[in-house]
């Protein structure tokens, strides 16, 4: 019993260091530069190692037909990717990719072409990589296994408690900037010009807002590294928080029922000057 949860936790491993170098390529190809990919500090992609080892434990071995293990694959790696974004979109407020925008999506988690490429790799793992990857495990005598899974185990879980220790740091600190936000908005109700002012005075002063303020969409390195990590990276409950910090314009609220002074539209033109 011992040595086979060993021999998965191995194939675990292998598959989700090679899932981070296959997305590493494929963004080094597409972007022109290294961008580093996974949820951890290391060079780890989770989600395929846990979607490699549910395949093998299901199919290797029991299931010869390609197509059933193609349909099977593409069920069980779609349904572990949706979860996936479920539980951590829940977790930590936070959208870690978002295919809303593909066609054939089911609520932005999972699409129809990434579904086919599950289906493709479990066919690659069961058929090609796993016959190879049993027989390096066999190599390894049963000890030395015991070994490097436990040098293994502990780095990661160190790994692991690092990362979310992090996210909850900067979780934390969004959400006392959002408390002090409502609260001297509160206070702004009926107060006057003057008073509303020195609202905004006591948050842009605060040392919340300053940690966070202008350096951290642009500096903040947790923030800079997970943005890499999931380029669709979103602070969904935070999300207003963020727009404030950033100031950003937003043209759906703009006056349209005059023109900008100073601005081509603004000056008159001949016809409009005789009248």
């Amino acid at each position: 019993m011992i040595i086979t949860i060993c021999k998965y936790f191995f194939w675990f491993i292998l598959y989700s260091v090679g899932g981070w170098i296959l997305e590493t390529l494929l963004f080094l190809i597409r972007d022109k530069k290294v961008v580093k990919r996974g949820f951890l500090f290391g060079p780890l992609c989770p989600i395929y190692g846990t979607g490699a080892v549910i395949c093998t434990a299901i199919m290797y071995g029991r299931i010869n037909n390609i197509f059933l293990v193609f349909l099977i694959g593409l069920l069980l790696c779609g349904t572990l990717e949706y979860l996936t974004h479920f539980i951590m979109e829940k977790l930590f407020h936070a959208m870690w990719w978002d295919y809303s925008s593909r066609r054939f999506n089911i609520n932005g988690r999972v699409y129809l072409n990434g579904l086919l490429e599950f289906g493709a790799g479990s066919v690659l793992i069961i058929k090609v990589l796993q016959p190879l990857v049993v027989k390096l495990t066999d190599m390894i005598p049963e000890n030395v296994l015991y070994i490097i899974c436990f040098a293994l185990y502990s780095i990661i879980l160190v790994d692991v408690s690092a990362t979310l220790s992090d996210l909850k740091v900067m979780l934390n600190t969004l959400k006392k900037l959002q408390n002090l936000i409502i609260t001297e908005t509160q206070k702004g109700f009926d107060a006057t010009n003057v008073q509303i002012e020195n609202i905004n005075a006591t948050i842009k002063e605060s040392e919340i807002f300053k940690s966070i303020s202008s350096s951290f969409i642009s500096e903040n390195r947790l923030y800079a590294r997970v943005k890499k990590i999931a380029p669709d990276f979103k602070l969904e409950k935070y999300k207003k928080v963020l727009d404030i910090i950033r100031d950003q314009p937003q043209e759906d609220k703009a006056r349209k029922d005059i023109k900008l002074y100073g601005t081509a539209d603004s000056i008159p033109t001949p016809d409009e000057n005789e009248k």
